[in-house]
């Protein structure tokens, strides 16, 4: 009877410590599979957190990128405006002593001419004044005024660089021919002008 009971309690254990061992297996392979998916899921956050930080990285190079060729843009287009401006002053003290030249009385009457014809009036009044003109070199002027026309000489130039107001004889209509007038009437097509002959835009 006691070798039947041990044979029964040898075989109880047996099958509980294949029952145990089953149980040990199964929690293993299940272990195995929540660390497999842990690991998974661990590698999934991972690749999508480096995939952002890598879009963010290019949008900050790309910003700084851009920003760095405006800035470059900003800068080379200062330097071209420099270049045209002083292109621009080296043309008004050009201007600004023409009277010296010897285009300048043909220049003068071109000058008046305009500014009559503008004016559209029998008895225009012509104010002229140049830096350094003298009486001797604006005698001609007279031959391009019509014969009830007033030419008024200013010993200063008009509008720092010279040139020609005309007026009819109630002042209601005025046309300025000066330099500096005509300078800024042609401002962007001159701009642009200088722009393509020294950069070639």
């Amino acid at each position: 009877m006691s070798e039947s009971l041990e044979k029964l309690q040898n075989r109880i254990l047996s099958d509980a410590r294949l029952k145990a061992e089953e149980t040990i297996k199964e929690a293993q392979a299940k272990a195995q599979q929540n660390l497999e998916k842990g690991r998974q899921r661990a590698q999934k956050e991972s690749d999508e957190i480096i995939a952002k930080a890598n879009v963010e990285a290019e949008s900050v190079r790309r910003s700084i990128l851009s920003s760095k060729i405006r800035v470059n843009r900003l800068r080379i287009l200062d330097e071209k405006n420099q270049i045209v401006q002083d292109i621009i002053h080296n043309v008004e003290d050009q201007l600004s002593s023409i009277a010296k030249s010897e285009q300048f009385e043909n220049t003068a009457q071109r000058f008046v001419a305009e500014a009559v014809k503008a004016v559209d009036s029998d008895q225009p009044i012509v104010r002229i004044g140049f830096k350094d003109a003298t009486k001797k070199n604006l005698d001609g002027i007279s031959r391009v005024l019509p014969k009830g026309g007033k030419l008024v000489i200013d010993e200063k130039p008009i509008d720092d660089f010279g040139g020609v107001v005309a007026t009819d004889p109630e002042g209601r209509v005025v046309f300025n021919n000066t330099f500096k007038s005509r300078l800024e009437r042609l401002d962007n097509q001159l701009l642009a002008l200088i722009a393509s002959t020294v950069f070639g835009e």
